[in-house]
């Protein structure tokens, strides 16, 4: 690897399948020191994620001090305390096509709100495929299908995930102007505003910090990935990225299972 790391100031990490693998909770030690070393040296570290900040894993705020959070596909920037610094909600018309869509086809839906996730159709069949059972935000998801009243006090919706066959989804993939269907594993689609994506995330903590893209590495796996990865000085596709992904990087790490992100942070001697 021959990169100039001289202007790096900015670490940024999708989470999923990038910092910790399916099936786990925490960091693995590796990362976790890797990250903290770069904060000691002055660097930032930002999470960059589809999750919601209620979806956190809890672990990543004992490891570490990190100032902002990109969550929501970029549609929602957080302090780490959860304060909202930046968001971009859908429209009511957003809203009610995706809400239409799922209660006629029985497809589970989580909105998520600024403050939490709700569901407004087919609970049980989202809370299935969406919440891991006995992880720490399993209560965390509140059930308004038979209301659908919480944008009424919250807010309409900064992103959306449904829980479905996939062959009843596909059809619907292109119908709601200015909405992005993204598939996510098996029977699962993100749903978002076509026009914010997780670099809407980073390009607010750039001017929250003074920094540019030059200043920046970006570490992801997926195609909600690539808008961050792309235009970073150095952008980073994890071994277990798809081919896509790997197309729109600089450099390919190891697999999030080998402890990619550190790998490349001590080879590149940021750390």
């Amino acid at each position: 690897m021959n990169k100039n790391t001289e202007n790096i100031k900015l670490i940024v990490c999708d989470i999923d399948n990038t910092l910790i693998p399916s099936g786990s909770m925490a960091l693995s030690k590796r990362n976790r020191e890797a990250l903290q070393k770069a904060i000691m040296k002055g660097l930032k570290v930002m999470i960059n994620t589809g999750r919601h900040y209620t979806f956190l894993q809890p672990s990543l705020f004992h490891d570490l001090p990190m100032e902002m959070i990109g969550t929501i596909n970029g549609a929602c920037l957080t302090d780490r305390n959860g304060r909202v610094l930046e968001k971009h909600p859908m429209t009511k018309e957003n809203m009610e096509a995706i809400t239409n869509i799922c209660i006629a086809e029985g497809i589970g839906l989580g909105f998520k709100f600024e403050d939490c996730i709700v569901t407004y159709a087919n609970h049980q069949k989202f809370m299935d495929g969406y919440v891991q059972k006995d992880a720490p935000w399993e209560k965390t998801v509140i059930d308004d299908t038979a209301k659908r009243t919480h944008h009424l006090a919250h807010g309409y919706p900064l992103g959306t995930f449904i829980i479905g066959d996939e062959t009843v989804i596909e059809p619907f993939v292109n119908t709601i102007p200015g909405i992005q269907f993204a598939w996510s594993f098996r029977d699962g689609f993100d749903v978002f505003l076509k026009d914010v994506t997780k670099k809407t995330s980073v390009d607010a903590a750039l001017k929250e910090y003074g920094l540019t893209w030059e200043n920046v590495i970006s570490f992801g796996d997926a195609g909600n990935d690539t808008p961050f990865i792309a235009p970073a000085a150095i952008g980073v596709a994890m071994g277990n990225a798809k081919d896509d992904v790997k197309e729109s990087c600089d450099l390919v790490a190891p697999d999030c299972a080998d402890d990619g992100v550190a790998k490349v942070l001590e080879e590149l001697k940021i750390i």
